[in-house]
């Protein structure tokens, strides 16, 4: 990964997904650097380092918790070449300080700090899901990892089919390849 050229679209058509399941009384701080970790399988050690500091400095600036059990971890940074995504899930809810909230989905985003465009797109792709999503009254997950793994995964792919290239040529600014 390391020499490759940042790709155009921020959530690869092969993109993977890591799905953990917290403990119950698991901390924020054990949270993140459970998902940290768990992007290890394709990332280096300094690749992790990066992102660790970077979601814990965009942490520290303000919280990333949304609303209805969501929070959303990211940060941006040069170490990364394209976008990496790794989902907590917490049925009895995380503690977010800043907040004092729980956060029952945690969806942690490693962001190549060259992308703003594709980061900001794939936020709205998120929160366009978790609004249509399956949850339980207090933001809980209410179906297995691999129908997690599923719907997100079909939530955020990148759309590459020629139609939305020839719509975004005809009426530039109107059309866009996201969905």
């Amino acid at each position: 990964m390391k020499n490759q050229k940042p790709s155009e679209d921020p959530v690869a058509d092969n993109l993977q997904i890591h799905v953990r399941t917290f403990q119950p009384s698991t901390t924020q701080a054990q949270a993140l650097e459970t998902l940290t970790d768990s992007m290890a399988e394709v990332l280096d050690d300094r690749q992790l380092r990066h992102i660790k500091n970077a979601v814990l400095l965009r942490e520290e600036t303000q919280t990333t918790y949304l609303d209805h059990g969501l929070a959303v971890p990211h940060g941006r940074t040069s170490a990364l070449d394209s976008m990496q995504v790794t989902v907590g899930i917490s049925p009895e809810g995380v503690l977010w300080p800043d907040d004092s909230r729980n956060a029952h989905l945690i969806v942690m985003l490693g962001v190549p700090a060259a992308m703003v465009t594709g980061y900001l797109t794939t936020m709205q792709k998120l929160l366009r899901w978790h609004k249509n999503a399956p949850l339980g009254p207090n933001g809980e997950w209410t179906g297995d990892e691999a129908s997690l793994l599923a719907s997100l995964q079909q939530a955020l792919q990148w759309r590459t089919r020629k139609t939305s290239l020839r719509k975004r040529r005809a009426f530039p600014g109107h059309g866009c390849a996201w969905r």
